[in-house]
């Protein structure tokens, strides 16, 4: 992990809270690093973002702003936009990089191109899924745009998919999409995480959850039935081999900052299926970006700082 050069001041805003799904989950990593950047000794102005953020840039003037948000709206770009145009140093990815990596369809796509073993994809009208399949079961359903696993489901049956769709509608979760959905085809095999620093490769992690996935419970309101495995019970070479995919990721969707790949080892082909990049990891007590760093000796005080005196413009 290199020092950079950045030179900083001491004022840090923090965003945090923001307007999506995923607000709860923002709440809680803000408090960590807010905590970090005090004992750190940063002088911190904590703002609940909304879209009168420009105006409260001008009114604290910070030198850097640490960017705490989850989901639509935080890390899909649209933040990243006012950030870019408020000309102050601003942490994590940049417009172009936040809003493909949040487009689950897209950013697939491009993976593809650029030789990744994804899941096959198709984008859905939940309606139109109603008395037809789009795939052999089982298929996992996701909203297209959101994180945290918020609204994803593995599809076993009819039955199943009925609820999904009346609970998801009921919800609203997916209606800025028109209640379009990603289908995904189903890889059964070990999960594995891996972080990226700058442009380096950090470490990786296996997640055995106590659901059917790690999903939103499993990520953040686990009591201790989902396992974090560092290193992954996989082989060295394998090891070696998803981190470089995770590194490949970050480069080609041009991230900054940390970022954190989600990869599934088909325990059929024993090949590495992308799922996606996550360009804003969750900073919680349970996140598994701080867990990795810490295994491999870097402390959370200092991941924070790093990612203070990482920030710029124009990312």
């Amino acid at each position: 992990m290199k020092d950079n050069t950045v030179v900083i001041n001491k004022k840090i805003m923090v965003l945090y809270g923001g307007i999506s799904a995923e607000r709860e989950i923002s709440i809680i990593s803000a408090e960590e690093i807010i905590g970090s950047l005090k004992r750190n000794g940063y002088e911190v102005s904590e703002i609940d973002a909304d879209p009168d953020l420009a105006e409260q840039i001008n009114i604290h003037n910070p030198d850097i702003i640490f960017n705490a948000l989850h989901g639509t709206w935080g890390e899909d770009g649209e933040v990243q936009k006012i950030l870019e145009k408020s000309n102050v140093p601003y942490t994590h990815s940049g417009v172009i990089s936040s809003k493909l990596a949040m487009n689950k369809h897209e950013s697939g796509k491009i993976f593809v191109q650029n030789g990744f073993a994804h899941p096959k994809s198709l984008m859905c009208n939940l309606k139109d899924l109603i008395g037809k399949e789009p795939m052999p079961f089982p298929y996992v359903i996701k909203p297209n745009n959101n994180g945290s696993s918020v609204g994803v489901a593995i599809i076993f049956n009819e039955l199943e998919k009925n609820n999904y769709i009346n609970n998801i509608i009921a919800g609203q979760v997916c209606s800025d999409e028109k209640h379009k959905v990603l289908v995904q085809e189903f890889i059964e095999g070990a999960e594995i995480q891996v972080a990226i620093f700058g442009h380096e490769q950090v470490g990786s992690i296996e997640i055995v959850p106590k659901n059917k996935f790690y999903d939103y419970e499993s990520k953040y309101f686990d009591s201790g039935g989902t396992q974090h495995i560092i290193p992954p019970r996989i082989s060295d070479d394998k090891i070696n081999e998803v981190e470089k995919l995770g590194l490949k990721a970050h480069n080609i969707l041009n991230c900054k900052g940390v970022s954190r790949s989600d990869f599934i080892l088909d325990k059929k082909t024993d090949t590495f299926f992308i799922l996606e990049i996550n360009t804003q990891p969750g900073m919680t007590p349970t996140s598994l970006v701080p867990e990795i760093a810490k295994f491999h000796g870097i402390d959370f005080d200092n991941l924070i700082d790093w990612i203070v005196k990482d920030a710029s413009i124009n990312r």
